[in-house]
């Protein structure tokens, strides 16, 4: 049997794919510029126009932004709601989203359902970060939320660190932990009201729940994270 041909890879991907690393590893966080592309093309021993390339895709994918005349940047952290949002149920779904105020109340430690270890390429019953916060809207409870996050990559994860970055958990991943969400995949179903033990939603509510995971700039799992909402009060969109 022959050995596998080896793949080729643009040299401005092979770039990027270097960029990607360089931000998910913190050498550049969010509105800090990167150096100039002579400067990048002198560090990869590469043309200034296969950086601008490289730049350019990064660009459309939304993990860099230009500043005429000034630069090139990290874009902002990415938000938990900046793929979706809650509307009020009965909107005609153009309805401006609602601001989603989530509430802390558990984070532990866990072992990861055969689901989990699927969707987070763990084996199963490895060790997992467990947190779920209650979801308020106008200061009234719409839904509840479980992630679940890989033990040894997230180790240092507590109550604490999500108190301090205000519950923006994408962003406390980034920071804590060098892990940036580069984008999220969703399921949809049904759920019964009592469907989890600690749910604390009034009998026979109609509920919604959304599955989520989060990946990384690599395309690798980062979270699992389910959503229950009571849909005679919102409605989950996507942006």
């Amino acid at each position: 049997m022959s050995s596998p041909r080896p793949v080729f890879q643009p040299l401005y991907l092979q770039v990027k794919r270097y960029l990607m690393e360089a931000v998910s590893a913190g050498e550049w966080l969010a509105d800090e510029s990167l150096p100039s592309e002579y400067t990048l093309a002198d560090r990869f021993q590469v043309s200034q126009g296969t950086v601008r390339k490289a730049l350019d895709a990064l660009v459309a994918e939304g993990l860099l932004l230009r500043r005429q005349g000034v630069g090139t940047f990290v874009a902002a952290w990415p938000d938990e709601w900046q793929w979706s949002a809650l509307c009020a149920s009965g909107s005609d779904g153009l309805a401006a989203p609602e601001r989603v105020e989530p509430e802390l109340l558990s984070c532990g430690r866990g072992v990861a359902s055969e689901r989990a270890s699927d969707m987070l390429q763990l084996r199963r019953n490895a060790p997992v970060r467990l947190v779920r916060r209650q979801l308020r809207v106008a200061g009234r409870m719409v839904g509840y939320e479980e992630s679940v996050l890989d033990a040894e990559r997230f180790d240092r994860l507590e109550p604490r660190l999500i108190k301090q970055y205000a519950g923006q958990m994408y962003r406390l991943y980034a920071a804590e932990f060098g892990v940036r969400v580069g984008g999220v995949q969703e399921w949809f179903v049904a759920a019964p009201a009592d469907e989890e033990p600690w749910l604390r939603f009034p009998e026979h509510s109609p509920l919604l729940r959304v599955m989520r995971r989060a990946c990384d700039l690599g395309g690798l799992p980062v979270e699992w994270r389910r959503m229950w909402l009571d849909s005679r009060l919102v409605q989950y969109r996507r942006l």
